[in-house]
């Protein structure tokens, strides 16, 4: 299309078309102009959080020497670089030692020099394990951040003379940490170190407060550990009462508050129990035994007896038996005993303090029944001093809720938002109109101007013999003229000498 034929077509709009055209055309160019900036604009993908100021300012070093596009973000605590140079940023920022923590660990060995003193060495390889356990620490939940320090002694030739080395940690986050963990930090630190007992760990926190060693040296549970134990424990007693009396009578009603202080004693018990009736260990029996059949009897004593007949008749008078037999057992008994060894995990009660309110609304004789129920549930024992306090009080009424603003109170809340609204439908509607309108009226005016001659002839001035023989007088017509006709007198003419119509369309084309 030539720009003749452009410059008709807008000269057959309207001003008011020309106008909406045109803004529209504007309006076009300006959401493309920003879904272009918008699209054309890098994304990017946050590298390191939480950073110091020191780091922040180490980070963009090593980023812009590498050419790498970043941003810093959260006040300078947080450092973002493009999207699809993460790796490279992350190579960058670990050739210049930033953001591991500050910490230098074996890595100072990699590089060694002829000239490295003896001394060098060893502080060399304390920096370098002081890192290597920082980094460890730090990789632990709940530390933010972990600094070592060392103090490893000479070596000695007398055992005697050789001093204890010892280590200092600091964490940042400590306060938050509990016992367990406190006391993984300080073996994993001893056992880092040649010759470091765990007792010569210091482990202090941010606020300075020092966590290990402890009160217990870390053979017991500590205070704050106590106390998280019997919160615990009460926390979930009492959730159950609550989940009962709600159940039972309705929310709102009742509510109850358990107290608990339990034995966080770790204890061993060796226990001896001995029966009543002994064991025989061992048991011997002596027998002994002497059997005679008899002799010659005694003689009496004198010289009458020494003669012969006497002293045959002694002799040949005795013929007595002898028969002897003894014996002995000795049984030696063992006392029966049974030695039991066992160790008690804390956690038992030692008292337990309940306290149940209930509304006003509440019969008397279920208040009974609820506590009768409560007290079995929560393990309530008199003997061991628990103490039970039920109340009966008129609870608060809970506030109403604001009632539901109306469709008409709720749109007038907020003016400025309806104002900001109803000038966006209007607008719409407005464009809309005014785009329909000269839609419409572009379809009902023809696509192309209507020549020359043709107007002439439609409006009366030249008639079809002045067509014929190339006249241009301008005639004026008389009224009444019927458009119909002359159009068809055209059409025949057309028809019947159509080198003479394109002729006189050529001859007006030049003017």
């Amino acid at each position: 299309m030539s720009l003749t034929s452009l410059r008709e077509t807008w000269n057959g709009i309207d001003a008011r078309g020309q106008l909406t055209l045109g803004v529209s055309v504007l309006g076009i160019v300006a959401v493309s102009f920003l879904l272009y900036t918008y699209a054309s604009q890098p994304s990017f993908s946050t590298l390191a959080s939480n950073l110091q100021p020191a780091e922040t300012a180490k980070a963009e070093s090593a980023l812009g020497a590498a050419g790498i596009t970043y941003k810093t973000e959260s006040g300078g605590t947080q450092i973002a670089v493009q999207s699809g140079q993460e790796a490279n940023a992350r190579v960058a920022l670990a050739e210049k030692g930033v953001l591991n923590g500050s910490h230098v660990g074996f890595e100072l060995f990699d590089k060694t020099s002829l000239g490295t003193t003896d001394f060098q060495q060893t502080v060399n390889y304390q920096r370098a394990l002081e890192g290597e356990i920082a980094t460890t620490i730090e990789q632990i939940q709940g530390v933010s951040s972990a600094s070592v320090q060392l103090v490893l002694p000479d070596a000695s030739l007398f055992a005697d003379q050789q001093a204890k080395a010892t280590a200092a940690v600091l964490v940042d986050g400590g306060s938050s940490l509990d016992a367990a963990t406190i006391r993984g930090i300080a073996h994993l630190t001893a056992a880092s170190v040649k010759n470091l007992d765990v007792q010569d760990v210091t482990i202090t926190d941010e606020t300075g407060s020092l966590l290990w060693p402890s009160s217990t040296d870390g053979a017991g549970p500590s205070a704050q550990a106590k106390l998280q134990a019997d919160a615990l424990y009460a926390a979930q007693l009492t959730g159950q009462i609550n989940a009962l009396l709600t159940a039972t009578l309705g929310p709102g009603k009742a509510i109850a508050r358990v107290h608990a202080d339990l034995n966080a004693n770790q204890l061993s018990v060796d226990k001896v129990t001995y029966a009543k009736k002994g064991v025989p260990l061992t048991k011997q029996t002596t027998t002994e035994s002497l059997n005679s059949k008899g002799g010659a009897g005694a003689t009496p004593a004198g010289t009458s007896t020494n003669t012969t007949p006497a002293y045959a008749a002694t002799s040949t008078g005795g013929n007595g038996k002898s028969q002897y037999k003894h014996q002995t057992n000795d049984t030696t008994f063992g006392v029966d005993k049974t030695v039991q060894r066992s160790v008690v995990a804390p956690g038992t009660i030692n008292q337990l303090d309940l306290a149940l309110v209930v509304d006003t609304s509440v019969p008397a004789a279920q208040v009974a029944s609820l506590k009768a129920s409560v007290a079995s549930m929560a393990g309530f024992t008199p003997k061991r001093g628990d103490t039970f306090a039920v109340s009966r009080v008129a609870f608060a009424k809970p506030p109403k809720a604001p009632a539901k603003p109306g469709p008409v109170a709720g749109i007038m809340s907020d003016p400025i938002g309806l104002a900001r609204n109803v000038a966006i439908g209007l607008g719409s509607v407005v464009f809309l109109f005014m785009m329909m309108r000269t839609i419409k009226r572009r379809e009902r005016d023809p696509s192309v101007p209507e020549p020359t001659w043709l107007r002439e002839i439609q409006s009366g001035s030249l008639t079809v013999a002045q067509l014929e023989s190339g006249g241009h007088a301008a005639l004026p017509s008389p009224p009444g003229t019927r458009k119909t006709a002359a159009r068809d007198q055209v059409e025949e003419m057309a028809r019947v000498q159509p080198q003479a119509v394109a002729n006189q369309v050529a001859a007006w084309m030049k003017e």
